[in-house]
């Protein structure tokens, strides 16, 4: 995963640098969803009143390890959103990944606003639509960023 600043002089934090799937063979176990999960975090020192927001998208049209696998199987979820003293973002509805930057998170900020942190889960759809490697996982870049005022 990587991240980008887009104003200000701030830069994002995200943990685990990279998801990734492991695929299940469905003739051997149970066929199950695939998860992961990531934090995504950042500092702003311009103190200015407005709205924020965090994009997120696809960093390549598909995974590696699992070329069969298209990125769109993949749900993005906002689980939180929150800035310093509490405050709560708003989080946008489940949507498909893709290569093109959606908002995933954002909300309004007074003059104290200076930190954020928003935990995101990735969910890859049922894997018997799919053929996928079950060694070395399925991992695939996201890039990240965000607007602050």
């Amino acid at each position: 995963m990587s991240a980008r600043p887009a104003a200000g002089d701030f830069s994002l934090t995200v943990s685990p640098a990279t998801v990734t799937f492991t695929a299940t063979n469905p003739d051997s176990a149970a066929v199950a969803s695939g998860g992961a999960g990531a934090s995504v975090s950042w500092q702003s020192r311009d103190g200015k009143a407005g709205t924020w927001s965090l994009t997120v998208q696809a960093g390549a049209p598909g995974f590696s390890n699992c070329p069969t696998v298209p990125i769109a199987a993949v749900t993005v979820f906002c689980a939180s959103a929150v800035t310093n003293a509490g405050r709560s973002g708003n989080c946008s509805p489940p949507f498909a990944l893709s290569t093109l930057p959606q908002v995933v998170a954002g909300g309004n900020q007074g003059m104290t606003t200076f930190s954020y942190a928003v935990t995101l889960s990735f969910t890859l759809a049922d894997n018997w639509k799919y053929i996928a490697e079950t060694s070395p996982p399925c991992s695939l870049s996201l890039s990240y960023a965000a607007t602050v005022p």
